[in-house]
């Protein structure tokens, strides 16, 4: 899953890339095999240099399961920012 996303994506049903999902308020796609979703509504948007920072508001969450999260150690991938 970890580069499953790297592409524009259309959904196929109720699925993305493969991976089951659901909606609730926002209609963004919750996926089933998350640990845990939260959705959030933009309630700012600031601009900053060539950046946009987007602030958003928790209006749902939920927890599917419990276990480990994904990190970035797990992926093999390094963030130098």
């Amino acid at each position: 899953m970890v580069t499953a996303f790297f592409k524009s994506l259309e959904p196929e049903g109720n699925k993305l890339a493969g991976y089951e999902f659901y909606t609730e308020e926002t209609g963004c796609p919750i996926f089933k095999d998350a640990l845990s979703f939260f959705e959030c509504k933009v309630v700012e948007k600031v601009e900053k240099g060539d950046h946009y920072i987007y602030v958003g508001e928790v209006i749902n969450a939920g927890v599917h399961r419990e276990g480990d999260p994904l990190t970035l150690k797990e992926t093999g991938f390094y963030y130098g920012g």
